[in-house]
């Protein structure tokens, strides 16, 4: 599901509500808030939800996870569609007009063929997410320690904590990759946890921590990818009128291919040579290659390894089990 957008669209010539009257809200190249002072115009929802919206009178500017909006928690959330829904009804209630695709046309540039746009929303940034159950909590900690290991494309691999969280490509102006457990997400962004002075409060710190304990016990960790205006561009899906949202879902698809390579790996390591299987299976065991193996064919094995998503620099988390060998298997 949609787990956040920003989204903006202009409307020439209109006389539309002043939104940000005292607010300033600064916006990188990928649609990113850089800055908010406390001015901000902050729409708030029941449950402690709130998105933030600006408007000089003629550009309309969305921000927030709509999945969110009204509700406890985002646990499951909407399509993109559904989003778009729930967006319009949070402007319409502020007196603006709905986000729309709008009118093409075809743009002539310089020395390049004409490109087709299109008038309305332009999406700035999206983020698609699902969940996964691997079905308990030590399973969901054995999955994140091994996938903090793994190499996905050109993105750099990192993690936060103890392995509650693992990232690729923190930092990237295009897009981001993180898988996290949601149970520890949703207790540690909980507001209600410090405050229960309503019964709204209350009754949404109760809801959070049931669904908190049956995320923790399924074992469910959440896939995240942010994809960002260069990256959105690039897939012609900077536009509302040309998203095509299985586009958007093929991109999440490669990179959730990150967590079936184990078994994949397995079969083809073994047409290897010897001598880059005997540095793999040292660096799974945790060694330190660089006290084993020269510089040149330490690096020649890491070649060699790197079209199976094994990057030795990067040392190994993988959990060793004893046998039997424990098979951890992620399903929706």
């Amino acid at each position: 599901h949609v787990d956040w957008l920003s989204l903006s669209q202009a409307h020439p010539g209109a006389n539309l509500p002043k939104i940000n009257d005292g607010c300033v809200m600064a916006f990188d190249s990928d649609g990113e808030v850089d800055y908010t002072t406390l001015k901000a115009f902050k729409v708030e929802g029941s449950f402690e939800s709130s998105v933030f919206l600006r408007c000089d009178g003629t550009t309309v500017d969305f921000v927030g996870n709509p999945s969110k909006w009204g509700r406890t928690d985002n646990v499951f959330g909407y399509d993109f569609t559904d989003c778009l829904h729930v967006i319009n009804g949070i402007l319409a209630g502020q007196g603006l007009p709905p986000f729309s695709a709008g009118e093409s046309f075809y743009r002539q540039k310089s020395g390049e063929d004409s490109q087709k746009q299109w008038t309305g929303c332009r999406i700035r940034r999206i983020d698609l997410t699902q969940n996964y159950a691997t079905g308990s909590p030590e399973a969901a900690h054995a999955f994140l320690r091994w996938l903090a290991g793994q190499k996905l494309s050109q993105l750099k691999t990192g993690h936060y904590g103890d392995y509650d969280t693992v990232d690729f490509g923190r930092g990237s102006k295009r897009k981001y990759f993180k898988v996290y457990a949601k149970a520890a997400e949703l207790l540690k962004h909980s507001k209600a946890k410090q405050d229960v002075s309503t019964f709204e409060k209350a009754a949404r710190l109760e809801s959070i921590e049931k669904i908190a304990e049956y995320a923790r016990a399924s074992g469910i960790v959440r896939a995240e990818l942010t994809l960002k205006t260069n990256a959105l561009i690039d897939l012609n899906c900077q536009f509302l009128g040309s998203l095509d949202m299985k586009v958007i879902e093929a991109e999440f698809n490669k990179c959730a291919q990150v967590f079936t390579r184990a078994n994949a790996q397995m079969d083809e390591l073994h047409h290897l040579p010897r001598a880059t299987l005997a540095v793999y299976r040292m660096w799974q065991a945790g060694d330190d290659l660089k006290d084993k193996v020269k510089k040149s064919q330490f690096y020649a094995h890491r070649k060699a390894l790197l079209p199976f998503g094994i990057d030795i620099s990067i040392p190994s988390n993988v959990v060793r089990f004893t046998p039997p060998t424990r098979v951890i298997t992620l399903s929706a």
